[in-house]
Protein backbone atom coordinates (compact mmCIF):
# COMPACT_ATOMS: atom_id res chain seq x y z
CA UNK A 1 0.00 0.00 0.00
CA UNK A 2 1.28 3.48 -0.55
CA UNK A 3 2.24 5.75 1.95
CA UNK A 4 -0.46 8.59 3.15
CA UNK A 5 0.97 11.65 3.42
CA UNK A 6 -0.20 13.93 6.57
CA UNK A 7 -3.08 16.31 5.98
CA UNK A 8 -0.84 19.07 7.01
CA UNK A 9 2.89 19.59 7.21
CA UNK A 10 2.90 22.08 10.30
CA UNK A 11 0.80 20.79 12.49
CA UNK A 12 1.46 22.96 15.96
CA UNK A 13 2.44 26.28 16.88
CA UNK A 14 5.79 27.85 15.46
CA UNK A 15 8.25 28.09 17.95
CA UNK A 16 11.49 30.44 17.53
CA UNK A 17 14.21 31.04 19.75
CA UNK A 18 17.88 33.17 18.84
CA UNK A 19 21.21 31.53 18.22
CA UNK A 20 23.81 33.82 19.97
CA UNK A 21 25.34 35.64 16.72
CA UNK A 22 28.04 35.92 15.26
CA UNK A 23 30.32 38.69 14.39
CA UNK A 24 28.26 40.26 12.09
CA UNK A 25 28.59 43.69 12.72
CA UNK A 26 31.43 46.38 14.81
CA UNK A 27 30.47 50.02 15.80
CA UNK A 28 33.48 51.60 17.04
CA UNK A 29 34.67 54.73 17.73
CA UNK A 30 37.94 55.96 17.01
CA UNK A 31 39.68 58.97 18.95
CA UNK A 32 43.22 59.87 16.70
CA UNK A 33 45.60 62.11 18.56
CA UNK A 34 48.89 63.06 17.96
CA UNK A 35 51.52 61.89 19.06
CA UNK A 36 49.14 59.87 21.23
CA UNK A 37 47.27 57.58 18.96
CA UNK A 38 44.36 55.65 20.92
CA UNK A 39 42.06 52.99 19.11
CA UNK A 40 38.71 51.64 20.73
CA UNK A 41 36.73 48.67 19.60
CA UNK A 42 34.57 46.45 20.25
CA UNK A 43 34.38 42.26 20.02
CA UNK A 44 36.77 41.00 16.95
CA UNK A 45 37.88 44.22 16.17
CA UNK A 46 39.87 44.47 19.17
CA UNK A 47 42.19 41.48 17.82
CA UNK A 48 42.49 43.27 14.24
CA UNK A 49 43.59 46.45 15.61
CA UNK A 50 46.20 44.75 17.98
CA UNK A 51 47.40 42.77 14.85
CA UNK A 52 47.78 46.31 12.64
CA UNK A 53 49.06 48.75 15.93
CA UNK A 54 52.40 47.43 15.45
CA UNK A 55 53.02 48.85 11.77
CA UNK A 56 51.58 52.46 13.10
CA UNK A 57 53.45 53.06 16.32
CA UNK A 58 56.47 52.00 14.29
CA UNK A 59 55.39 54.62 12.07
CA UNK A 60 54.44 57.32 14.76
CA UNK A 61 57.99 56.75 16.36
CA UNK A 62 59.57 57.54 13.37
CA UNK A 63 57.75 60.80 12.42
CA UNK A 64 58.66 61.92 16.37
CA UNK A 65 62.27 60.99 16.10
CA UNK A 66 62.58 62.95 12.97
CA UNK A 67 60.29 65.95 14.00
CA UNK A 68 61.67 65.97 17.76
CA UNK A 69 65.55 65.26 17.47
CA UNK A 70 67.49 68.41 17.42
CA UNK A 71 70.19 68.99 15.35
CA UNK A 72 73.74 67.84 16.16
CA UNK A 73 76.02 71.42 17.22
CA UNK A 74 78.79 72.36 19.40
CA UNK A 75 78.02 76.61 20.33
CA UNK A 76 81.24 76.45 22.36
CA UNK A 77 83.16 75.49 19.05
CA UNK A 78 85.57 73.35 21.88
CA UNK A 79 84.35 69.45 20.59
CA UNK A 80 86.54 67.35 19.63
CA UNK A 81 84.53 66.40 16.75
CA UNK A 82 83.11 69.68 15.69
CA UNK A 83 81.74 70.50 12.44
CA UNK A 84 82.41 73.25 10.12
CA UNK A 85 79.01 75.39 9.25
CA UNK A 86 78.94 75.19 5.91
CA UNK A 87 77.54 78.62 3.83
CA UNK A 88 73.95 78.61 4.12
CA UNK A 89 73.50 80.16 1.05
CA UNK A 90 74.94 76.53 -0.49
CA UNK A 91 74.01 73.96 1.19
CA UNK A 92 71.07 75.77 3.90
CA UNK A 93 67.96 76.34 1.74
CA UNK A 94 68.65 72.45 -0.06
CA UNK A 95 68.74 70.35 3.91
CA UNK A 96 65.70 72.38 4.43
CA UNK A 97 63.52 71.32 1.34
CA UNK A 98 65.10 67.52 2.25
CA UNK A 99 63.43 67.57 6.07
CA UNK A 100 60.03 69.08 5.14
CA UNK A 101 59.55 66.72 2.44
CA UNK A 102 60.89 63.88 4.35
CA UNK A 103 58.22 65.03 7.21
CA UNK A 104 55.31 65.01 4.42
CA UNK A 105 56.13 61.36 3.44
CA UNK A 106 56.37 60.16 7.26
CA UNK A 107 53.20 62.03 7.99
CA UNK A 108 51.51 60.40 4.64
CA UNK A 109 52.91 57.37 5.58
CA UNK A 110 51.41 57.48 9.40
CA UNK A 111 47.80 58.55 7.49
CA UNK A 112 47.91 55.41 5.33
CA UNK A 113 48.25 52.64 8.67
CA UNK A 114 45.58 54.81 10.52
CA UNK A 115 43.45 54.56 7.56
CA UNK A 116 44.12 50.76 7.07
CA UNK A 117 43.13 50.57 11.12
CA UNK A 118 40.32 51.96 10.34
CA UNK A 119 38.60 50.24 7.53
CA UNK A 120 39.74 47.16 9.34
CA UNK A 121 37.81 48.20 12.04
CA UNK A 122 34.52 48.55 10.83
CA UNK A 123 34.78 46.17 8.60
CA UNK A 124 32.88 42.99 9.62
CA UNK A 125 35.04 40.06 8.81
CA UNK A 126 32.13 37.48 7.63
CA UNK A 127 32.49 34.07 9.31
CA UNK A 128 31.60 30.41 7.89
CA UNK A 129 28.07 30.14 6.63
CA UNK A 130 26.39 27.17 7.52
CA UNK A 131 22.76 25.87 7.89
CA UNK A 132 21.69 23.72 11.34
CA UNK A 133 19.10 20.87 10.29
CA UNK A 134 18.08 18.55 13.04
CA UNK A 135 15.40 16.43 14.24
CA UNK A 136 13.91 16.16 17.74
CA UNK A 137 11.59 13.47 19.62
CA UNK A 138 7.92 14.84 19.90
CA UNK A 139 9.03 16.36 23.49
CA UNK A 140 11.84 18.64 22.29
CA UNK A 141 14.38 16.32 22.93
CA UNK A 142 17.43 14.10 21.01
CA UNK A 143 15.22 11.04 22.30
CA UNK A 144 12.17 9.41 22.24
CA UNK A 145 12.22 9.20 18.63
CA UNK A 146 8.67 7.04 16.82
CA UNK A 147 11.03 4.63 15.30
CA UNK A 148 8.70 1.42 15.93
CA UNK A 149 4.70 1.77 15.71
CA UNK A 150 1.71 0.04 14.05
CA UNK A 151 0.90 1.15 9.95
CA UNK A 152 -1.37 4.24 9.46
CA UNK A 153 -1.00 5.72 13.47
CA UNK A 154 -0.04 9.03 13.84
CA UNK A 155 3.31 10.02 14.75
CA UNK A 156 5.42 13.58 15.34
CA UNK A 157 8.99 14.50 15.59
CA UNK A 158 10.06 17.95 15.45
CA UNK A 159 12.44 19.62 12.61
CA UNK A 160 15.18 22.21 13.64
CA UNK A 161 16.04 24.11 11.05
CA UNK A 162 19.11 27.01 11.98
CA UNK A 163 19.99 29.94 9.94
CA UNK A 164 23.53 30.80 9.96
CA UNK A 165 23.81 32.25 6.04
CA UNK A 166 24.09 35.95 7.28
CA UNK A 167 20.45 36.23 5.04
CA UNK A 168 17.27 35.65 5.62
CA UNK A 169 16.58 32.08 4.27
CA UNK A 170 13.56 30.10 2.65
CA UNK A 171 13.88 27.17 2.64
CA UNK A 172 12.14 23.81 1.53
CA UNK A 173 11.40 20.60 3.49
CA UNK A 174 10.88 17.25 1.87
CA UNK A 175 9.90 14.01 3.30
CA UNK A 176 10.07 10.53 1.82
CA UNK A 177 8.76 6.94 2.83
CA UNK A 178 12.04 4.96 1.82
CA UNK A 179 12.16 1.14 1.55
CA UNK A 180 15.75 0.18 1.45
CA UNK A 181 17.58 -3.27 1.79
CA UNK A 182 21.25 -3.93 3.21
CA UNK A 183 23.81 -5.10 0.36
CA UNK A 184 26.19 -7.61 2.74
CA UNK A 185 28.20 -7.76 -0.37
CA UNK A 186 29.02 -3.78 -0.55
CA UNK A 187 28.04 -3.01 3.21
CA UNK A 188 25.47 -0.03 1.69
CA UNK A 189 22.24 0.00 1.77
CA UNK A 190 20.47 0.00 -1.76
CA UNK A 191 16.76 2.23 -2.29
CA UNK A 192 14.24 -0.07 -3.15
CA UNK A 193 11.80 2.62 -3.47
CA UNK A 194 11.39 6.68 -2.14
CA UNK A 195 7.50 8.29 -2.34
CA UNK A 196 7.30 11.60 -1.32
CA UNK A 197 5.29 12.36 1.99
CA UNK A 198 4.99 15.80 2.27
CA UNK A 199 6.72 19.41 0.64
CA UNK A 200 6.61 22.37 2.97
CA UNK A 201 8.89 26.13 3.12
CA UNK A 202 10.10 27.73 6.06
CA UNK A 203 11.31 31.28 5.89
CA UNK A 204 13.88 31.98 8.91
CA UNK A 205 16.11 35.06 9.81
CA UNK A 206 19.47 35.33 9.55
CA UNK A 207 21.02 33.70 13.14
CA UNK A 208 17.69 32.56 14.43
CA UNK A 209 16.85 29.13 14.75
CA UNK A 210 13.31 27.30 13.82
CA UNK A 211 11.61 24.21 15.49
CA UNK A 212 8.60 23.07 13.84
CA UNK A 213 6.45 19.93 14.84
CA UNK A 214 6.08 17.50 12.10
CA UNK A 215 3.27 15.17 12.15
CA UNK A 216 3.05 12.34 9.97
CA UNK A 217 1.99 8.56 8.79
CA UNK A 218 3.67 5.42 7.49
CA UNK A 219 1.10 3.30 5.33
CA UNK A 220 3.33 0.97 4.11
CA UNK A 221 4.65 -2.05 6.68
CA UNK A 222 8.01 -1.81 4.12
CA UNK A 223 8.99 1.41 4.65
CA UNK A 224 11.84 0.94 7.11
CA UNK A 225 13.41 4.46 6.75
CA UNK A 226 11.78 8.21 6.96
CA UNK A 227 14.25 10.04 5.11
CA UNK A 228 14.01 14.60 5.76
CA UNK A 229 15.44 16.01 3.19
CA UNK A 230 16.36 20.05 2.97
CA UNK A 231 16.98 22.58 0.18
CA UNK A 232 17.99 26.10 0.43
CA UNK A 233 17.21 26.94 -3.21
CA UNK A 234 14.32 25.33 -5.44
CA UNK A 235 14.09 21.51 -5.12
CA UNK A 236 14.86 19.24 -8.05
CA UNK A 237 10.85 18.53 -10.03
CA UNK A 238 11.89 15.03 -11.11
CA UNK A 239 14.09 13.30 -8.27
CA UNK A 240 15.43 9.77 -8.81
CA UNK A 241 15.38 6.90 -5.96
CA UNK A 242 19.37 6.85 -6.39
CA UNK A 243 19.61 10.77 -5.79
CA UNK A 244 17.71 10.82 -2.70
CA UNK A 245 20.42 11.36 -0.42
CA UNK A 246 22.60 13.27 -2.20
CA UNK A 247 19.92 16.19 -3.59
CA UNK A 248 19.84 18.10 -0.45
CA UNK A 249 20.86 20.59 0.63
CA UNK A 250 21.27 19.18 4.31
CA UNK A 251 19.92 15.27 5.01
CA UNK A 252 18.49 12.95 7.48
CA UNK A 253 16.68 9.78 8.29
CA UNK A 254 14.82 7.70 11.29
CA UNK A 255 14.75 4.21 10.87
CA UNK A 256 11.95 2.98 10.89
CA UNK A 257 9.91 -0.59 12.52
CA UNK A 258 6.12 -0.32 10.20
CA UNK A 259 4.06 -3.28 12.00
Amino acid sequence: MPPEASTGPLSGPLRSRTVSPGVTGICPRIALALPVIYVSAAGAALSRVTAALPSILFTTSCLLIATLSPARSDPGGTGSHRTAAAPEGLFGSSASRVNRVLSIVLVAALLVAIGTTVFIVVTPKEGEKFTEFYILGPKGKAADYPTEFMAGTPQTVIIGIGNHEYREVTYTVETFAVESRFDDATNQSTVVSAMLLDRFSVTVPNNQTVEQPYSFRIMDPDTNRLEFLLFKETPPVDLSAGELTRAGYRDLHLWLRVH
